[in-house]
């Protein structure tokens, strides 16, 4: 209540509500249901998520950074000269996973939580309405937004390990996340495609930016287009976990069956 809305969304120009308070009274003045507010009647309001699209440019560097912790050493043959000193292998995997996990989570951690109060003051300065969230909300996405980048570019290590090819490694981590992610941006895209999407591919762990809740007692459209996601925030991050575990485990099988 509150924030003006476009003519399409059932109120008049200009107008917005408003509440007054006195003798323990509310009075609630204005124009529309009686209801929550939801991202449909709202469409000009901004949330949290907005401001942490530059998750998915980040999410692309650091897939090539995990593949290349890897398939670089293949290239110029210096895998020879690591498992030498180092003879148990999946000793090694575990230590370039550690390595290149803790870094980016902390390099991720210091992005999120520089751009979410900057660019949240930044919008709220020139007018845009942002819905709320609590403060344990801003506490998960900020997280959430490092372990989503952290756990990328460790599968992202893993399916180097398997491939030994910096492109077919790529191209193929880009195909399982952010081509998924991309989709589901797609507002053209089937509700029951995206829901799906946003289940199964390792882009379910964008449901940790998820910021808006949904009323199942207002009719709306909640599809993740809309900023809404099948999964529980951890959960959705829980899938790309899952993928990032199997593939390490992969790998480490691969590389301790077959010459370097």
């Amino acid at each position: 209540m509150g924030p003006e809305s476009p003519t399409f969304a059932g109120y008049p120009q200009n107008t917005s509500g408003s509440f007054t308070e006195s003798d323990g009274r509310f009075t609630v003045t204005g124009a529309g249901d009686i209801a929550p507010a939801v991202r449909e009647t709202l469409p000009t309001g901004g949330t949290l998520r907005d401001i942490l699209t530059g998750t998915f440019a980040a999410l692309i560097a650091l897939i090539v950074v995990g593949t290349l912790f890897i398939t670089a050493e293949y290239r110029q043959a210096l895998i020879h000269v690591t498992l030498a000193a180092s003879p148990r292998r999946s000793r090694v995997l575990a230590a370039k996973a550690i390595v290149l996990g803790t870094v980016t989570f902390a390099a991720g951690l210091a992005g999120a939580a520089i751009a979410l109060p900057l660019g949240e003051r930044l919008a709220r300065a020139n007018g845009v309405y942002i819905f709320p969230v609590t403060s344990s909300t801003e506490l998960r996405l900020v997280l959430g937004t490092a372990a989503l980048l952290a756990t990328a570019s460790v599968l992202a290590l893993a399916v180097g390990t398997m491939f030994r090819r910096s492109a077919g490694a790529i191209t193929t981590v880009i195909a399982a996340t952010a081509l998924p992610y991309l989709l589901i941006a797609n507002p053209f895209m089937p509700a029951g495609v995206s829901d799906w999407l946003a289940r199964v591919t390792p882009a379910a762990a964008f449901a940790v930016q998820q910021t808006l809740v949904p009323y199942h007692q207002v009719t709306s459209i909640y599809t993740p287009y809309n900023g809404y996601y099948p999964l529980a925030p951890w959960a959705g991050y829980a899938v790309l976990a899952g993928y990032a575990v199997v593939s390490l485990a992969a790998a480490a099988v691969l590389l301790h069956r077959r010459d370097a």
